[in-house]
């Protein structure tokens, strides 16, 4: 072999070493410690300084031709990074939303931190909100029904409301099912029950927001518009846990106010958010289960199947810790806030009625068929709804309860799509269901809080 062939392959093999060398080191770095978005920065930094190294030591060129190269190179790829920057510094894009970078609530665009309740919405925005369904997440083969592309317009309060409002004759308050996010705003709950009541609704849905949040709310924008009915939302989902949320929150309050870090341009640039994408798509991705084992074939109107996904169960997940339920210390707290709310709502003439909401798979549990090893056959359904109704029935009896399990279950059983298929929430004809319901509980209403006190008005005042 001449001299010049083995100086060839000792280089070929010198570089071939160096880059198996380099990707191992990498894959050490990425998988020996708890991998984040500036670690995997300077780890990439040091693997792009490290690559250059058989280039230096073999090259024949003179060391200013090196230098010249490496000096193309690295500003060629800094400008290319500089340009996808330019957006997220001129803050036209936020690469969290473009990645789906996890983001507390209160750090999201068009959000900002609030004392009483950990977040609101600025108001009168109108954007357009992009999903894929909730269920699907940690389920491995689950096909999509449908991605969601809704417009959310908000009012001055940041609710989603048509128009701004200061006076209603009901409003509604309640967390992501009063919000809606996944179908459009004339498809609202809300939005049916204006057409089924004729009256003015408004709605004071939030996503994400629980018992104590629901209470402010009611405090500080449903009480001065002075409406006749107040529609107390119960998602059995989360509303026990997330008392829990709320108070964990709260302990932490002086950080969450603090939105310097949400609003800086590291928080929204690309570099930081790609590489969170890849460190939760590739370097540590969620565990994951098979989708069949939790997905029940239905069959609709149609008489076509449909598969639903369920993600956890009535009283916990699979494998996972048992939530908070009914005769648990969670409820007790939530009857107090309830018992607080009606106090509120009866000093104004106003009447208070509670509609429970219920997940998913207490619809469509029986409506279903699931495989032979489906988790799911297994799940446990208790009687939280009426649990939730004695509750408020000890409150006191002034109090009106809806619960909307039965003509859920109803129009589920006649073959309807109540909840969508892979997400929790209601579908359009959910919507309607519930708006239905309560709209029947109120239009035969007997007499209301309000009622009353206009009548010991005037007995007094004769």
């Amino acid at each position: 072999m001449s001299e010049s062939r083995r100086r060839r392959w000792g280089r070929f093999l010198f570089g071939l070493a160096w880059g198996g060398a380099l990707w191992f080191g990498l894959r050490i770095g990425c998988s020996a410690f708890d991998t984040n978005p500036e670690h995997l920065t300077g780890l990439f930094g040091l693997a792009y300084l490290a690559a250059w190294g058989p280039f230096f030591a073999l090259s024949r060129l003179e060391p200013i031709g090196k230098a010249a190269r490496f000096t193309l190179c690295t500003a060629s790829i800094a400008l290319s990074f500089a340009a996808l920057e330019v957006p997220a510094a001129l803050e036209l894009i936020d690469y969290r939303t473009v990645f789906a970078t996890p983001t507390p609530p209160w750090q999201r665009t068009g959000n900002r931190p609030d004392p009483d309740l950990i977040y609101v919405r600025e108001g009168h925005q109108r954007t357009r909100f992009r999903y894929d369904g909730a269920e699907l997440y940690g389920l491995r083969g689950a096909k999509p029904w449908q991605r969601y592309n809704c417009e959310l317009a908000l009012d001055a309060d940041g609710f989603r409301n048509p128009t701004d409002a200061d006076k209603a004759d009901v409003i509604v308050v309640g967390d992501s099912f009063i919000e809606g996010l996944h179908v459009e705003a004339p498809e609202l709950m809300t939005a049916r029950l204006t057409e089924a009541l004729g009256q003015r609704v408004v709605n004071l849905g939030r996503t994400g927001y629980g018992p104590q949040q629901e209470r402010n709310v009611l405090v500080r924008h449903g009480l001065d518009l002075a409406p006749r009915t107040c529609v107390w939302a119960f998602y059995e989902g989360n509303d026990l846990q997330d008392l829990h949320e709320f108070d964990a929150n709260q302990k932490n309050l002086k950080w969450i106010l603090d939105d310097r870090r949400s609003r800086s341009f590291y928080s929204r640039c690309f570099l930081r958010n790609s590489l969170g994408f890849a460190i939760r798509r590739w370097l540590r991705p969620d565990p994951t289960r098979p989708a069949e084992a939790y997905a029940g074939r239905f069959t609709d109107r149609a008489g076509d199947d449909v598969t639903i996904y369920f993600s956890t169960g009535i009283q916990h997940g699979d494998g996972g810790p048992e939530l908070p339920r009914g005769d648990s210390a969670e409820l007790k707290r939530v009857e107090a806030i309830l018992a607080e709310a009606h106090a509120l709502c009866a000093d104004r003439g106003i009447e208070l009625v509670v509609a429970f909401i219920p997940a998913k798979f207490r619809v469509y549990h029986d409506l279903c068929q699931f495989t032979e090893d489906s988790p799911c056959r297994d799940w446990p359904i208790d009687d939280l709804p009426d649990v939730l109704g004695r509750a408020v029935a000890a409150i006191s009896p002034e109090i009106g309860y809806v619960d909307l399990t039965r003509p859920l279950r109803d129009s589920a059983r006649a073959g309807s799509l109540v909840y969508l298929p892979d997400d929790t929430h209601w579908s359009a004809q959910g919507h309607q269901v519930a708006a239905d319901a309560i709209a029947a509980r109120l239009s035969g209403r007997p007499a209301s809080p309000r009622d009353v006190f206009a009548s010991r008005r005037r007995l007094t005042d004769r």
